[in-house]
């Protein structure tokens, strides 16, 4: 036996054989048939596996919209010796989500640009980035795609889409909605409070049966006084400190220091507009009203990086009807809304976040007032509106939702104590929630934006009685705000005082008014205000003869009241303007006219203000007080306005109105 010993080598190889041949030699003899022997060596090992062909994966990624851009991983299988890339492209999801070069940039925006991924030899992860465009309004989450193409000879594409989601807690609309949710609240607040003014008959003709108030700046009913007859009431309403004065409006050579082209004309007519008429008192002991007032209000506020201003007109019709200590009305609104918003500078390849907004919103809102006793008044007011918004991105695309607002509001006022002598304190609180929400639309999510307020305020009145019939009023007053919401928030505290002088036997009325912000949480808020107005009439129980006034403003308006806190208007218009100064002059005779039975009252106006000015020019026509002619009154102005920035306006205005 012949053994011949083989090897393990553990390599693969092809089958073998091992040979043994017989020599011839002596003692024996080698067979011819038999000499040599074959033996088979079959290999046992494995065959080696063939070089692996490294695979590409792309993953899905999630980013806010103000992260700028979006990233996405991609893997290979395993390592190679070789240089590994890849190409990628981007597509808009099916059905369309996030659109190409307005949420994201699209790479077919750059043809001669090679979008690709590179593999160094050894490594298995790379990334790259999708850039995002930041709109600042509110969507939903959107989604597109990448898709990996054209892999290197040496790989091969295992999963090669993934999904972007791009999601965003933009500011817009929300931000723009909750301040003009509060503006129209506090418009309505201030329409009400102005007829429970009216309800605590500190006007002395406020329980007349009649109509009284003005149209476009034409008085209808009342009698004749200066421009600035309002203010110089002595006993102008101690809830005046929340902006529930009488009314007060640009008088008729005031020009708007700022104004919408937008709304332009609505607002020259509802700014001098508030009338109010009372009925009859009837078998009970009630008696029907009927009133409507025109406002307007503006803010500029920011909302972190973004930039925001507005302008909110309304206009409100209500109607109510008293009994002994209670009174409960209904009141309609329209109001419209525009502005703009601005975001922080762009870069070189990121669009310009600029956009404007319109809003109109329609509301009814029921509102209650019960006084127990004299000295203490409880009032509140409920209401829902709905109406719509439309956004106008930065790229001119116009996206529309409808919206829902909603309102609650309570307060009360108390006068502390009245002495004889004319001295008087009081103090006076509300609190007030408004909400906006904005459903979901095509290329908007929906939001919600709510606003509070709480407000106290104290007041204190004296009234000196002077020779032949004058008089000296004096008032200052102190209070603090507490706002809270999505809008601006923090507290506050404010003073503010004032003057009335009249002296009816030399025909003279003098009205100083100032106030001051003395401390807010936010240290941006800056406002301060001051008035004078002096007034000439030397037979101011009658239209006959001669009537001045001249009347200067300096800051926001002063109005002896705590305005900036207290006033209904939004507390962001304060937050970065500057003092404004404005003049306002009239002259006006009145002349006898049809048997001295009428007087007719030719007048000239004058207002001039920054970068604006105007004239107006007109002739009335009303009843001689206490004569007994017919309640007829016939009113024509003029007015031309123009400033740095517009183009000259030319108005005409014709008022008729009858009163039986």
């Amino acid at each position: 036996t012949v053994e011949v010993a083989t090897e393990d080598d553990g390599a693969d190889e092809p089958d073998g054989s091992v040979s043994v041949t017989v020599n011839a030699g002596s003692g024996y003899t080698v067979s011819s048939a038999q000499a040599s022997a074959t033996v088979a060596v079959r290999d046992n090992d494995e065959p080696a596996p063939d070089p692996e062909t490294p695979t590409l994966s792309v993953f899905d990624a999630t980013a806010n919209e103000s992260d700028g851009e979006i990233r996405f991983t991609v893997r290979l299988s395993g390592k190679s010796d070789k240089w590994i890339k890849v190409r990628y492209r981007t597509r808009e999801s099916t059905p369309v989500s996030a659109q190409k070069n307005r949420d994201y940039l699209d790479t077919d925006w750059f043809k001669n640009h090679r979008w690709e991924v590179v593999f160094p030899p050894g490594q298995t992860e790379q990334q790259f980035y999708v850039t995002l465009f930041n709109d600042n309004h509110a969507e939903d989450p959107e989604t597109f795609e990448v898709v990996l193409h054209s892999p290197s000879a040496d790989a091969t594409i295992a999963d090669g889409v993934a999904v972007g989601t791009i999601v965003n807690s933009d500011p817009m609309p929300a931000a723009w909605l909750g301040r003009f949710g509060r503006a129209v609240a506090e418009q309505a607040l201030d329409g009400i409070g102005n007829r429970l003014v009216a309800r605590r008959g500190e006007a002395e003709s406020a329980h007349e049966p009649g109509l009284r108030g003005m149209i476009g700046g034409l008085p209808i009913g009342g009698h004749r006084g200066a421009p600035s007859e309002a203010s110089t009431q002595p006993d102008a309403s101690g809830a005046a400190a929340f902006g529930l004065q009488a009314g007060r409006f640009p008088g008729g050579g005031a020009p708007m220091t700022h104004e919408s082209s937008a709304y332009a004309d609505l607002g020259q007519l509802l700014l001098g507009s508030q009338f109010a008429y009372t009925g009859k008192q009837d078998a009970s002991g009630g008696a029907p009203g009927f009133w409507g007032r025109g406002s307007q209000a503006r803010f500029d506020a920011r909302e972190g990086e973004l930039g925001l201003d507005g302008e909110v007109m309304t206009a409100m019709l209500g109607a109510d009807y008293a009994r002994n200590s209670w009174l409960a009305g209904m009141a309609l609104m329209q109001s419209r809304g525009g502005g703009g918003f601005r975001g922080p500078e762009a870069g070189a390849d990121v669009p310009v976040t600029d956009g404007a907004i319109r809003t109109t919103l329609t509301a009814a809102i029921p509102y209650a007032s019960w006084r127990p006793s004299e000295r203490l008044e409880l009032w509140s007011a409920a209401g829902y509106g709905a109406g719509e918004t439309t956004l106008e991105t930065e790229t001119a695309e116009l996206l529309e939702a409808e919206i829902d607002w909603a309102l609650a509001a309570a307060g009360l006022r108390s006068d502390i104590f009245t002495l004889p002598g004319g001295a008087a304190v009081a103090w006076v609180s509300d609190a007030l929630w408004a909400r906006t929400l904005s459903d979901r639309a095509d290329g908007l999510a929906a939001t919600e934006s709510s606003v509070s307020r709480l407000r106290l305020g104290l007041e204190g009145r004296r009234l000196f009685a002077l020779p032949g019939g004058g008089s000296l009023a004096l008032k200052l007053e102190i209070g603090g705000r507490r706002d809270g919401g999505e809008a601006e928030t923090g507290l506050g505290a404010e003073i503010g005082g004032g003057i009335a002088w009249t002296a009816p036997r030399l025909g003279l009325t003098l009205d100083l008014a100032g106030r001051t912000l003395v401390t807010h949480e936010d240290r941006a808020m800056r406002n301060r205000g001051f008035s004078a107005a002096l007034a000439y009439d030397p037979a101011p129980d009658s239209r006959r003869g001669l009537s001045l006034s001249l009347r200067r403003d300096i800051g926001d308006p002063a109005g002896g009241e705590l305005d900036a806190l207290f006033a209904n208007e939004p507390i962001a218009r304060h937050m970065h303007g500057q003092d404004a100064g404005r003049w306002t002059a009239e002259i006006a005779y009145g002349l006898p006219a049809f048997g001295a039975r009428f007087v007719g009252v030719p007048h000239l106006s004058y207002g001039v203000s920054y970068g604006a000015r105007e004239i107006g020019f007109g002739w009335r026509l009303a009843p001689e007080a206490h004569i007994g002619a017919p309640d007829v009154s016939l009113a024509i102005q003029a007015t031309r306005r123009e400033g740095l920035l517009m183009p000259a306006d030319h108005r005409i205005g014709i008022e008729i109105r009858g009163r039986w």
